[in-house]
């Protein structure tokens, strides 16, 4: 039994941290997957205790019932359905025209609204299973920001001092393995990848449109379920006829006031009765339904809002160098080095991470982070001019070394023709002259 306790606690805990706020992210995120998550499951349990804890149902039974047979009539109604007849209209005759006016899906509204708590948290796991893949760290380094030791600015400069290094030989390494690799695809053609420093851009950009895309699916679905032949936008016309001091109708999707067909044998005999039912329940979930219809409305224009600025600032490379200079302004004064500094050193990743830690951190830190990565990239600046300079040093040098190594072979060479051609001067020389003698005969 303890064991079991222990596992449920341990269960629990582990469901609730998902709901626990992450430093890697905006407040419109949050608004998605922590907020709005947390009103879903609060309004399913709401409904949840009202259904099971409390009186969902009463049913006007006839004088003869006791309170046992009411109790049952209760419970069997609010399993078996209900139907929903306007009063001014006369209940069917046949039970096939009664049953397909049966409302049964409050039951399972609770369950719904968890699923939906679920949907709007989905991308959230994505984007924590994804936006670590690059090697840029994005929850660790806004968590090392975000310390509270940071307000000494002796650790201040400490925490700059690691976050600059983490952060420069991460986009190093980008670039070094980029710069070996060469693609032909899609994504070379577009500049996406970790190797093209926009990995983590395009991963949080994703989950922004999947967080606008699940609230724009869900309020879509929302409004199917709610709307009826006067009120196609059940929330937009359930406002106007607030502002206008008028109730809006029984819409029917949550009747207050129901019937219930049922059966009892008694003695070997079927009677059947039909009772009127008050479901309590649905006038307060007919309530949880049109502010989720309004808040929904709400999330869509601000996530809109949310994912322009966004696109701006790391889309355009004009935004991109406004963002990076307004933080060096504050440390340094920006030189003509400034577009290779954000496009080539930083690039998207770069601006993205400073970005968020403007937001989490604040301006300060920020400026200080941008100001040591401006001087990584003078240091690398000047040490890969160096290493130019060296380079053309070396290869002049093995080209002299070159050439007099030819100047020396010739002159080598032409010395020995001349040595050879001497010998053989001295040698025709030293040979002594031939006499040829011609015996001479007399004839007589």
């Amino acid at each position: 039994m303890v064991a079991g306790s222990r596992v449920g606690i341990h269960f629990l805990t582990s469901a609730l941290r998902l709901l626990e706020p992450r430093v890697d992210d905006d407040f419109i995120d949050r608004l998605h997957y922590l907020y709005t998550s947390i009103l879903l499951l609060m309004f399913a349990l709401l409904v949840s205790a009202k259904q099971y804890v409390g009186h969902p149902i009463e049913c006007f039974v006839p004088a003869q019932f006791t309170r046992a047979m009411e109790q049952y009539t209760e419970s069997f109604c609010y399993v078996d359905r209900t139907y929903w007849i306007p009063f001014q209209d006369h209940i069917p005759h046949r039970l096939d025209d009664r049953e397909r006016k049966q409302i049964g899906y409050y039951q399972w509204i609770p369950f719904g609204l968890a699923i939906s708590a679920l949907m709007f948290h989905l991308p959230a796991s994505v984007w924590r299973m994804l936006s670590n893949q690059s090697g840029l760290n994005v929850g660790l380094v806004l968590q090392t920001a975000c310390q509270d030791q940071n307000i000494d600015p002796n650790v201040r400069d400490n925490t700059v001092e690691i976050l600059s290094r983490h952060i420069d030989d991460v986009l190093q390494y980008q670039r070094e393995y980029g710069s070996k690799r060469k693609h032909v695809f899609l994504f070379s053609l577009l500049r996406i990848g970790k190797i093209y420093g926009s990995y983590v851009t395009v991963v949080y950009m994703f989950v922004k449109l999947l967080h606008l895309t699940n609230v724009v699916l869900q309020f879509y679905l929302l409004n199917v379920f709610l709307e009826t032949a006067d009120y196609p936008l059940f929330g937009g016309h359930v406002l106007y006829d607030l502002f206008q001091d008028r109730e809006w109708p029984d819409s029917g999707k949550f009747p207050r006031v129901t019937l219930c067909d049922f059966e009892i044998r008694v003695l070997g005999n079927i009677h059947r009765h039909t009772v009127q039912c008050v479901l309590v329940i649905n006038m307060f979930m007919e309530k949880i339904f049109i502010f989720l219809w309004l808040w929904m409305i709400l999330l869509i224009f601000l996530s809109l809002i949310n994912i322009c600025i966004w696109l701006a600032t790391l889309s355009i490379p004009s935004c991109r160098q406004a963002f990076i200079e307004k933080y060096l302004e504050l440390s340094v004064e920006p030189s003509t080095e400034l577009s290779p500094f954000v496009e080539r050193f930083l690039r998207p990743d770069g601006v993205f991470l400073l970005k968020m830690v403007s937001v989490h951190a604040g301006n300060i830190l920020c400026s200080k982070l941008t100001e040591s990565l401006w001087i990584r990239y003078i240091e690398f600046q000047t040490n890969q001019a160096l290493g130019r300079k060296e380079s053309k040093r070396t290869s002049l040098i093995r080209e002299s070394s070159v050439s007099e190594g030819f100047a020396l072979r010739r002159r080598s060479q032409s010395r020995d023709r001349e040595h050879r051609h001497s010998r053989a001067i001295e040698a025709a020389n030293r040979v002594p002259p031939i006499s040829i003698v011609t015996d001479t005969k007399h004839y007589v």
